[in-house]
């Protein structure tokens, strides 16, 4: 009986090289650079095929793009013809700043908005306290069903479980610290929720959520929590982002630009 070949499994890339131009051009400029958090684009590295884009004898963007499945494109230059020139090479999923999205959106049939804005920590937000609630970090050994159980009951579609829930506090970027509960103190029950990652190497703190129970909102319980979470991100990062929905009707953004977050960049996934 003939043998089998043994599968041959390809070394990791090293990524260094890549990682570390990518972390020095995004702190000049997140909000354009990127859709999300550096440390979420740093953690599929490996499967993203890397070219930087020059401008000037500088380097102004880049373009990161997995074959046959995704493409995003930033750069700190506002020249929308730019864009005209990138390959899509029939990728389903394209992630592009709002600067250059008009010439690759007709070849799209979906497409959604994100805003992206920046908290430098120049300006703290005074503390905002409520009477009848008090700020708690979440106990991450024990009480991450609870944190399943509040984001079920904050959306109308499918969210994180217990199982998936776990695998955040194993990142790199975990930090337990930034793991707040809103409680009532006369129910003595959580209320709202608020998650931060804290990437020590780049410097930046993001926000990745922040809900609120449907009875307990409109009452200050986001402005406390984001107020809570960028002051001890503060103490750590050099800065903090958060992106949202633009189409959302709880107006995320108007929330977090009143907490001292900043900025005009949105941008687009386009699907096919």
């Amino acid at each position: 009986m003939p043998r089998r070949k043994a599968a041959v499994i390809a070394p990791p890339r090293d990524t260094s090289s890549d990682e570390a131009a990518l972390r020095a051009l995004y702190r000049k400029d997140p909000s354009r650079i990127l859709p999300n958090a550096l440390w979420k684009t740093v953690a599929r590295l490996q499967s993203l095929e890397c070219r930087f884009i020059d401008d000037a004898s500088s380097v102004a963007g880049v373009e990161l793009r997995e074959p046959g499945k995704l493409l995003i494109y930033g750069t700190r230059t506002q020249d929308p013809l730019k864009a005209a020139s990138v390959k899509l090479d029939g990728v389903p999923t394209v992630y592009v700043h709002n600067d250059f999205v008009a010439p690759l959106a007709p070849w799209f049939d979906r497409k959604e908005a994100f805003f992206r804005l920046v908290h430098t920590g120049s300006e703290l937000p005074l503390h905002a306290k409520l009477p009848g609630y008090a700020i708690r970090e979440v106990d991450t050994t024990t009480e991450l069903p609870l944190v399943a159980t509040i984001l079920h009951a904050c959306y109308d579609t499918p969210t994180p479980g217990t199982d998936e829930i776990a695998t955040w506090t194993k990142r790199p970027v975990f930090d337990r610290r930034a793991w707040l509960w809103v409680i009532d103190r006369k129910q003595k029950r959580p209320v709202a929720l608020g998650i931060a990652e804290t990437d020590r190497l780049t410097g930046e703190g993001s926000l990745e959520w922040v809900q609120v129970l449907p009875a307990f909102r409109s009452l200050g319980l986001g402005t406390m929590l984001v107020h809570e979470l960028v002051y001890r991100l503060e103490q750590k990062v050099a800065f903090t982002t958060v992106a949202g929905q633009v189409k959302n009707p709880c107006e995320p953004d108007h929330l977090f630009r009143r907490c001292g977050f900043a900025g005009h960049d949105v941008w687009w996934v386009l699907r096919r």
